[in-house]
């Protein structure tokens, strides 16, 4: 099994233990962190989301379908050596298509939908939602603090890819990874909620929309 090979293998195992959080085992949406992470569209995975938004039994079909056929996608591009072996060129097509998908997953929603699914979005990230281009421009963020997000990012990915080493070394288990985890994203958040003004703040708070309470342990899609 070939280096890239390997670096998917313990990201699959990484990605599932923080989907596993963020759906309930690890409070409000702990997440890696990285560049390129999960957006809005992401929430629609969880049924009680699926009941706030109101998504009817025809779009649920059409959003599941949707899944298989991208999860099929990521399947054979992974089989196939995706970006050649090359793992920024990799990483790019999976962005490529995860843009993709979530053009065609708005597609099937309605717009006062998109907009309860954004702002519960930003309720479940927090200070990490300002990753989000569109968030950006909503906040008028400065192409400095646009800059520093960035910085913030690259930093987080170092860190997880320190980590996804020790995991694929046995340096640490299961249990150490989450400590690891819940630590990195608190010290995230900081940071992130560092770059922003008192107004930009006040201003994302307003974007949360009415309170959600997420139900803890709910699953994915039924």
């Amino acid at each position: 099994m070939n280096k890239i090979i390997r670096t998917l293998a313990v990201a699959a195992m990484i990605g599932a233990a923080a989907l596993s959080m963020a759906q309930g085992g690890g409070g409000r949406g702990m997440r890696m962190g990285g560049p390129g992470g999960g957006g809005p569209t992401m929430l629609l995975m969880r049924e009680d989301v699926q009941k706030e938004i109101k998504l009817t039994s025809e779009q649920k079909s059409k959003l599941d379908e949707m899944r298989q056929a991208m999860q099929e996608k990521m399947r054979e591009m992974f089989q196939n050596g995706g970006g050649g072996g090359d793992r920024e060129a990799m990483m790019a097509e999976m962005q490529k298509m995860r843009a993709e998908s979530d053009k065609q997953t708005n597609a099937v929603l309605t717009a006062d939908q998109q907009k309860r699914l954004k702002e519960l979005w930003i309720q479940r990230e927090g200070a990490r939602s300002i990753t989000n281009a569109d968030v950006q421009k909503d906040l008028n963020m400065t192409d400095d603090q646009k800059a520093k997000v960035k910085e913030i990012m690259a930093a987080q990915a170092e860190a997880q890819q320190g980590l996804m080493e020790k995991m694929r070394n046995q340096e640490i288990d299961r249990d150490e990874m989450r400590t690891i985890m819940t630590k990195n994203q608190e010290t995230l958040k900081e940071k992130l909620n560092g770059v922003l003004t008192d107004e930009q703040k006040a201003q994302l708070k307003k974007m949360e929309g009415a309170p959600f309470k997420f139900e803890e342990g709910n699953g994915g899609i039924g």
